[in-house]
């Protein structure tokens, strides 16, 4: 019989880490832990035991499973995780709380928002957390979105702000605390 103590100092700590029973991502892991290839590919096991395989998107396999209320989208290939999206859906709009992709699957988060998220749900709902890597995501996001004619918005409190130029969105990202004011919209 493995005991706990044993487990914790095993090779499978990372999994230990990562999750608490059931499938529950702890309070300590974060996204980021996935550069890592030893907490990677814990990850990546731990996802296809306990979460289920949806669909597969291009050459990637894709699960999902639940935390709380959020639902979480993992694109997996092989034996490590791509990339990772946690959000909650409201109305047929994915309002995202998270989003990691490996650095060198350049692009591949916009691709399957595009080309997965939004042709299954109506719209993405950008988080109120305004970071400069949020930033740089936005930004492409929404210029490929009005490349596409999709229709985007600021939103604040429940006003809907249409953005017309691109360049209106450097009045509404923020990296402080006012930035928790504006969230970003992009509808079909």
């Amino acid at each position: 019989m493995i005991k706990l103590q044993e487990l914790l100092k095993s090779e499978h700590y990372d999994m230990v880490s990562l999750f608490e029973s059931p499938m529950r991502i702890s309070s300590t892991w974060v996204p980021d832990l996935l550069h890592s290839f030893g907490k990677n590919t814990s990850f990546t096991e731990v996802v296809k035991e306990k979460a289920t395989l949806i669909d597969k998107f291009k050459n990637y396999s894709l699960y999902e499973y639940t935390a709380g209320n959020d639902i979480i989208n993992v694109l997996v290939y092989d034996i490590t995780t791509i990339a990772f999206f946690q959000f909650q859906l409201k109305n047929n709009i994915v309002c995202m709380n998270r989003v990691w992709q490996d650095a060198i699957h350049f692009g591949l988060c916009r691709d399957f928002m595009f080309n997965y998220i939004l042709k299954k749900y109506d719209g993405i709902l950008s988080d109120d957390k305004h970071t400069e890597m949020g930033e740089r995501y936005w930004k492409k996001l929404l210029q490929q979105a009005v490349e596409n004619k999709y229709k985007i918005f600021v939103i604040k409190n429940d006003e809907k702000i249409p953005l017309d130029k691109l360049t209106d969105i450097d009045n509404f990202y923020f990296d402080s605390t006012s930035g928790l004011e504006y969230r970003f919209l992009i509808l079909k």
